[in-house]
């Protein structure tokens, strides 16, 4: 056995020391990793519906410029339970840009750091099952922002509500009539609020369109229960 004092002298791993070099609640967050308890009944699951808005929709040169979520726990929606940051940055897209995120280069002057926020929000998630619409572009926004965090990644379950409305849906919607066979656009989160008559201030930027997909992902969640879908493991199929 090496004594405690020669073990505080011997060079640290390299998988150490760059955990040391994560912000806290990163840190915290990676310390929570495990498997889901997939036989857990939905209404006591913990879900975060996050959303990001972005410079642009091209991973090499965009960046993240909000980030905002909120907790849907017991089948509702908790607004006392929630995330919203923005994030510093000198790049706003442009103008065409700010008019669809609905933020100006003096919001961004006085955000917080990108790898800060998008650990604060993790840390905010913990072990939750996340969710967003058109899940994998938020995610990959997410994993971008900590990638200087060696051996840091996004591990939790995730749900995509756009997938989960095709899942459960009864039928065709309207908007899919109209347009013919194409249901790309019938998934859009526009089409779906609309379809479900959910009415959010604030619409296309991070928190409004998060709790957009909040009430979405809860008429969801009802509807699946309808469909047989009671466990999570049966809801991560």
């Amino acid at each position: 056995m090496i004594p405690s004092f020669i073990k505080r002298l011997l060079p640290r791993k390299a998988g150490a020391a760059a955990e040391a070099s994560w912000p806290e609640p990163l840190a915290r967050y990676m310390s929570m990793k495990r498997k889901p308890d997939r036989s857990a009944p939905l209404s006591k699951v913990r879900f975060v519906v996050f959303d990001t808005e972005t410079s642009g929709l091209d991973l090499s040169k965009n960046r993240l410029l909000s980030i905002a979520g909120v907790a849907v726990e017991d089948l509702e929606v908790r607004l006392d339970d929630a995330f919203d940051a923005v994030i510093r940055q000198d790049d706003v897209g442009g103008a065409e840009a700010a008019v669809v995120h609905g933020l100006i280069s003096s919001d961004l002057t006085a955000g917080v750091d990108e790898r800060e926020a998008a650990a604060e929000f993790l840390g905010f998630a913990g072990a939750s099952v996340l969710v967003a619409h058109h899940a994998a572009f938020d995610l990959r926004m997410l994993g971008k922002a900590i990638a200087d965090c060696r051996g840091a990644k996004v591990w939790n379950p995730t749900l995509d509500t756009a997938q989960l409305a095709k899942r459960v849906e009864v039928g065709p919607m309207p908007s899919s009539e109209a347009r013919g066979a194409d249901d790309r656009h019938s998934y859009r989160l526009d089409e779906l609020v609309r379809k479900y008559d959910i009415e959010v201030p604030d619409r296309h930027t991070a928190a409004g369109d998060a709790l957009a997909t909040a009430l979405l992902f809860q008429r969801l969640l009802k509807k699946a229960e309808r469909r047989g879908i009671r466990t999570l493991g049966e809801l991560l199929r």
